[in-house]
C-alpha cells in the first residue's frame, strides 16, 4: 500500500514537472494536474492537502540549495569545497529547466510556496556560510557577501543564457564561456578563503 501511494504522488509530481518545463510554474493548477497526471483532483488534494502544499514539495525536490548536504563540508579543503559548490551549481541551473523555471517564478511572485521556499533556503544557506566562516576564519559578511554575488550571478548568468550568447564577451549558453566562469570563481575563492 505505500508503495502505491509513494508511485502515486510521483506520478502527480512527474506531471507537475511536466507542466514547469512546458509553460512555467503560473500554469500548475489543480485541474492542469489533474490532466495531466490522469488522476482526480480530489486525490491530488488528498496526497498533497492543496496546489501549494503540492508546489511546495516539488520545489523543496527540486531546489538546489534545499538538497545540498552540509555534511560534506571538509574541515581541511574549505577553499576546495567552496569551489565544488559553486561548479555543482552552475552544472545544475545549467542542465535543469525546472530549476531554472523555478528561480524565474520566484522573481516575479510571491506565492506562499515561494516564501517557504525562500526561508528555508536561507537557514540552509547560512548554515553554510557558518560552517565555511568557521573553518576558514573569514568573517561572516565578507563570505556571505561572496556567496551572495556569487549565486545571484550564476542564477542570472544562467537564466539569461536561454535568450542570450554572449555577456561581457563570455558566451554564456556555451561550455567554454562557463569554464572561464568557474575558472574565474575558483580565482576568487583562492585569494579570499
Amino acid at each position: 500500500m505505500k508503495k502505491d501511494r509513494e508511485l502515486t504522488e510521483q506520478r502527480i509530481l512527474d506531471a507537475v514537472g511536466r507542466i514547469v518545463e512546458s509553460d512555467g510554474f503560473e500554469a500548475v493548477g489543480i485541474n492542469a494536474v489533474a490532466n495531466e497526471s490522469g488522476l482526480s483532483k480530489i486525490l491530488i488534494y488528498r496526497y498533497f492537502g492543496s496546489i501549494d502544499q503540492l508546489l511546495a514539495k516539488y520545489m523543496e525536490e527540486h531546489d538546489f540549495w534545499l538538497n545540498f548536504d552540509i555534511s560534506q563540508l571538509p574541515v581541511d579543503d574549505v577553499k576546495g569545497f567552496s569551489k565544488q559548490i559553486f561548479r555543482y551549481y552552475v552544472q545544475m541551473l545549467r542542465t535543469s529547466p525546472a530549476l531554472r523555471k523555478l528561480y524565474r517564478w520566484e522573481l516575479s511572485s510571491n506565492h506562499p510556496s515561494i516564501q517557504l521556499l525562500r526561508q528555508r533556503r536561507e537557514e540552509t544557506a547560512m548554515r553554510i556560510i557558518n560552517s565555511v566562516c568557521q573553518f576558514s576564519g573569514e568573517p561572516l559578511d565578507r563570505v556571505a557577501g561572496i556567496s551572495t554575488l556569487v549565486t545571484a550571478s550564476v542564477s542570472y548568468l544562467c537564466i539569461l543564457g536561454e535568450n542570450c550568447d554572449v555577456y561581457n564577451s563570455l558566451k554564456i549558453n556555451d561550455d567554454s564561456g562557463w569554464q572561464k566562469l568557474l575558472d574565474t570563481i575558483d580565482y576568487m575563492f583562492d585569494k579570499i578563503l
